[in-house]
């Protein structure tokens, strides 16, 4: 969830070449009994030592028992003799490296989950089948859909996927700092910024009454300041990619207000430069940090660990319109010529589509469906109130192909104004012209 690491050994991918192989001779065999087994290819973590045999997915605690009960459960419930088999692999840190693979081997996986970013890669090569026609008969409404999660898993007029989600970043708030600091309403809730001159004036406040930090994030090693400053320029009503994702827009006011925001935060102390994803969660969950950066994947995470009065809340408007960054998962079939799996890895999906709010209750996440956002489930599991208007401000990343590698271009530009003091400006047109560059 935190970002994507493309390259991997050439042994590595050999191994997973021969796990997918390995995959798909069990699949022929099973062919005879009467079952039809389908391979799944999946990160989220490995965890069949907790979910062994269990199909109660109240007992899940992460995102890896959430998606591996729903699994088994399936396994054990359908009718139709389906069995779905998961793959190695589970590390979303290796997990395109290995799904490349299957495909330049000719034997990919006949379900997988994907980004809504990195969707457009495989779409323009004809590697995922378009489901419309599907989605109907096995009871997906896609009007359902929230505009986000819709655009997510659309590409040129066609539906390539099954929504399972939005996750985006949210403000992770010690309400204890808070308080301590003067910056809660009559009711106890913490007061966020309105506005880049509040922003900082509560850092200084908070420095100045408490001793903690303002604001932890990972600053060095995953694209979290690409995530800020999307969200910051969002807001600003502009982007860093061309609305026809053909040119960077990185050059100008608006990035540069966006940069030059992030760089005083951390030249004035109000943010720590040298945080790592570990080093930023830990300063939070120690108490040392009033706000942590991170996305919805860990308020549940941080809901039973934290041992200060934890509020998980929507990132705070500080410009003229309400945006933040987010992305989505989504299950896509890999385009073969066998209609009979396509039919059967659509069952499975209806029944993942029909349990998106476990999911949700489960990982943190924003459902895809606005029945289930509005339903009452959610309201109920702890936390989820207190952000649901994220789903509503929400905004995805380009639907551009090579988006990670633009990504990797914005984010060793943007973290070299505070990591290696370069020029906002020099990083800037230097973004703009390695994404020209990239995407021509």
């Amino acid at each position: 969830m935190l970002g994507h690491t493309r390259h991997i050994g050439f042994g590595i991918a050999i191994f997973l070449v021969a796990t997918l192989v390995w995959a798909g001779g069990e699949q022929e065999a099973g062919a005879g009994d009467g079952t039809t087994t389908l391979t799944l290819a999946r990160f989220f973590g490995d965890c069949d030592d907790t979910t062994n045999g269990v199909t109660d997915v109240s007992k899940a605690t992460s995102e890896c028992e959430v998606i591996q009960i729903l699994t088994n459960k399936y396994n054990a419930e359908n009718d139709k003799g389906i069995v779905i088999e998961r793959l190695g692999g589970a590390e979303w840190g290796s997990y395109y490296d290995g799904l490349n693979t299957s495909f330049a081997a000719g034997d990919p996986p006949d379900i997988a989950v994907m980004h809504g970013s990195n969707l457009p890669d495989y779409t323009s090569r004809g590697l995922i089948q378009p489901i419309d026609s599907y989605l109907s008969d096995y009871g997906i409404d896609p009007t359902d859909w929230t505009a986000p999660a819709r655009g997510a898993v659309s590409d040129d007029g066609s539906v390539y996927g099954v929504a399972f989600d939005l996750h985006a970043i949210l403000f992770h708030v010690n309400v204890d700092i808070f308080r301590e600091a003067g910056l809660v309403d009559g009711d106890g809730n913490p007061i966020l910024p309105t506005s880049r001159e509040e922003f900082f004036a509560q850092a200084e406040t908070i420095q100045e009454e408490t001793g903690a930090l303002y604001l932890s994030t990972d600053a060095s090693q995953f694209p979290f300041g690409v995530r800020l400053m999307f969200s910051l320029v969002w807001q600003q009503g502009s982007d860093l990619v061309s609305a026809d994702g053909t040119e960077g827009t990185v050059d100008t006011p608006a990035a540069r207000e966006a940069a030059d925001f992030m760089v005083q935060m951390f030249e004035q102390g109000y943010a720590d430069p040298n945080f790592n994803y570990t080093a930023s969660q830990g300063a939070f969950l120690s108490g040392d940090a009033a706000i942590l950066f991170n996305g919805t994947w860990a308020v549940d995470q941080y809901n039973r660990e934290a041992e200060f009065e934890y509020r998980a809340m929507d990132f705070p408007v500080l410009y003229e319109e309400p945006a933040v960054w987010a992305n989505s998962h989504m299950w896509v079939l890999p385009a073969q010529r066998d209609n009979a799996k396509y039919e059967a890895a659509m069952d499975f999906l209806a029944f993942l589509h029909e349990h998106t709010g476990d999911w949700a209750a489960g990982t943190g996440h924003l459902a895809p469906r606005v029945s289930v956002l509005n339903g009452d489930r959610l309201q109920q599991v702890p936390q989820r109130s207190n952000y649901a208007d994220t789903a509503n401000i929400a905004q995805l990343v380009p639907s551009i192909e090579n988006w990670q590698a633009v990504e990797d271009i914005l984010k060793e530009e943007i973290e070299s104004t505070w990591l290696t003091g370069k020029a906002i400006d020099a990083a800037l047109e230097d973004a703009d012209r390695r994404i020209n560059a990239t995407l021509q």
